[in-house]
């Protein structure tokens, strides 16, 4: 594979950070110096490097006696991950409240949420649509966090919201529970505009909740 010198290490991190994300790299596969040397055609230097920025972001572990290894999440994992988002998505919704500019923050969720409901006009979707609608329904969560003016609670999400990405990509191209996930982020909109924050947290909470149920289910067929 060839690759841009200028930024090797940059596009080796993305290449492999994607294939971690939607599994072409599965869960638990060591990651050998070697192998990867092969498959870019570059020194072990830039390797290196991206593999440290995949580590500090959560998604593949160094042991020792092993090398470098793609993380594996159990089930205990993924419901502390899920309930550990969902506190952290209420903490940003609550930090993000008192952000001063309030228009700005839900014209983006309204845009997110309109984009949403037209891509659902059809009845099956493209891949293209599919990697849309995910992306919108991530950024839906990453726009709390855009106005919390935390740096610390968004670093600290940025880096578990990698993880479960790995878990959201197994369920979320299902058009079921794309649109139930859609209704859940629409009522937390709506409390969230009528200011009414209390019940946008419990909102997020629930939907949490529920995107586990739809986690555990998937990692239960595999």
């Amino acid at each position: 594979m060839k690759l841009n010198k200028a930024t090797l290490s940059e596009q080796i991190y993305t290449i492999i950070r994607n294939d971690i994300l939607n599994q072409v790299i599965p869960q638990g596969e060591k990651l050998t110096l070697k192998n990867l040397q092969e498959r870019f055609s570059v020194s072990s230097t830039p390797i290196r490097e991206a593999l440290t920025r995949l580590s500090e972001e959560g998604l593949v572990n160094y042991y020792s006696n092993i090398g470098v290894t793609v993380i594996n999440l159990k089930r205990n994992d993924v419901e502390e991950l899920y309930q550990f988002i969902g506190d952290m998505d209420a903490l940003a919704i609550f930090y993000a409240s008192e952000h001063p500019d309030q228009d700005e923050l839900i014209e983006k969720l309204d845009r997110i949420i309109k984009r949403s409901m037209e891509i659902h006009e059809k009845e099956t979707l493209t891949t293209e649509e599919i990697g849309e609608w995910t992306e919108l329904s991530d950024r839906f969560h990453l726009v709390f966090y855009d106005y919390c003016g935390n740096s610390r609670l968004t670093t600290a999400a940025a880096k578990q919201r990698s993880q479960l990405t790995i878990v959201s990509n197994m369920y979320q191209a299902d058009l079921a529970v794309q649109k139930e996930i859609e209704k859940e982020h629409t009522n937390i909109y709506h409390a969230y505009l009528n200011k009414n924050y209390e019940e946008a947290v419990k909102q997020m909470k629930a939907h949490l909740r529920q995107s586990l149920k739809y986690a555990l289910h998937y990692i239960e067929l595999q």
